[in-house]
């Protein structure tokens, strides 16, 4: 495998973990009280917003230092830093976390991902 494919793949798994990730936190969000739906939006963008800026910085930075792989970067930083706003958040509004239901959130993305990843090797 290429670098590039390396990077493309690790960025499809972490885009399919996000996915996966959001489907549990949007169905905690729907069986919430309807008072508390605005505060747990607002968890996931006070979440999200490190992940954003660590994004922008490192776009700043390329731009000011001149980095040929920025888009690289980018291509592998934006899913990771979604993904991890959307298990921060997950971990804030679910009431216990489970290690079985953990292995199984995981265990669908990196079936997702795979398949979408042997889907573009076929094509």
């Amino acid at each position: 495998m290429t670098p590039i494919a390396v990077i493309e793949a690790v960025a499809t798994l972490l885009w399919s973990y996000a996915a996966v990730t959001f489907l549990a936190w949007a169905g905690h969000l729907r069986r919430a009280g309807h008072r508390t739906r605005v505060t747990h939006v607002f968890d996931l963008v006070a979440n999200l917003v490190p992940a954003m800026i660590a994004l922008l910085l490192v776009v700043l930075a390329g731009a000011v230092i001149g980095l040929p792989s920025v888009v690289v970067i980018i291509a592998v930083l934006f899913p990771a830093g979604l993904a991890f706003g959307l298990h921060m958040s997950l971990n804030e509004i679910r009431d216990q976390v489970t290690f079985p239901r953990e292995l199984a959130r995981i265990g669908l993305a990196l079936t997702i991902g795979a398949a979408v990843i042997w889907g573009r090797q076929i094509a």
